[in-house]
């Protein structure tokens, strides 16, 4: 069996790959426990200077992978496994963003749910011109985390983050550009180039001195990042408990053929 997260070391740099490409690198609990012993062990090396992160295939990542999800809806999840998906979930976050190595996110097609809440938990997000994000889980009857309630009206606005949130529309990565939360936007074949030339560029500063920047500069703009993954994760706790929830997963993971290509 193939590993759903690939890690592969470029000099200073290490290139983080979601590797559920068949899935469009949907999130199930394989990928999270992986996803997150590969970031530790990244974050651990004192040779890596810089993370790229990227998914295979035709999607960065698509969220939860909503066929896992009905058939734990379906058996007895209860709110303990709930907790502990979450808490998981919420670790990678703390991984992204409050660790002192710079995070580049490469994101190609479509960028969903938690997908979209890890690249925004990068640092700096290269963006193919024809990926799309949107935040699903209301809809879903769930809801997100990543510290998103936090991070997001930071960097949109908070009317912004609101829709964003609450209305689940599809943006185009111009529109992300445009709205603070991409970087840059590329043709796709030009995305993980463009990351790696980065990627050179932060990791040839001094090391110390990015460490320093990026712990810094996080701290002062996301003071209550800790409070805010708490609260998330108690919504998301008493979401999934929710009756109502596991049908409107049943319903969307009928319909998710939508996100087989990011221009539909």
């Amino acid at each position: 069996m193939a590993d759903v997260v690939l890690s592969e070391q470029k000099g200073k740099i290490r290139v983080l790959t979601l590797n559920r490409p068949e899935r469009l690198n949907a999130i199930n609990l394989e990928l999270i426990t992986a996803f997150r012993l590969a970031l530790e062990a990244a974050n651990a090396d004192e040779h890596t200077h810089v993370l790229i992160l990227q998914g295979a295939g035709r999607a960065f990542c698509t969220g939860n992978d909503l066929k896992d999800s009905a058939d734990s809806f379906e058996s007895d999840f209860d709110a303990q496994q709930a907790d502990a998906h979450a808490r998981e979930l919420q670790e990678i976050t703390r991984q992204l963003v409050m660790n002192d190595k710079i995070v580049i996110g490469a994101i190609r097609g479509w960028a969903v749910g938690a997908g979209f809440e890890w690249a925004i938990n990068c640092d700096l997000t290269i963006w193919a011109e024809d990926a799309k994000a949107f935040f699903p889980e209301l809809s879903w009857g769930l809801f997100a985390t990543g510290g998103v309630m936090a991070l997001l009206p930071r960097m949109v606005g908070i009317v912004r983050a609101r829709e964003m949130l609450l209305l689940g529309e599809k943006y185009a990565a111009q529109d992300l550009l445009d709205l603070g939360i991409a970087w840059r936007v590329v043709p796709d074949a030009k995305v993980k180039e463009t990351a790696l030339e980065a990627a050179e560029q932060i990791a040839g500063l001094p090391a110390t001195a990015v460490r320093l920047f990026k712990n810094t500069f996080n701290q002062a703009i996301f003071l209550n990042l800790e409070e805010t993954l708490e609260a998330e994760v108690k919504a998301l706790v008493t979401s999934i408990m929710d009756s109502e929830t596991a049908g409107r997963v049943s319903d969307f993971n009928n319909n998710k053929e939508q996100l087989k290509t990011p221009g539909k």
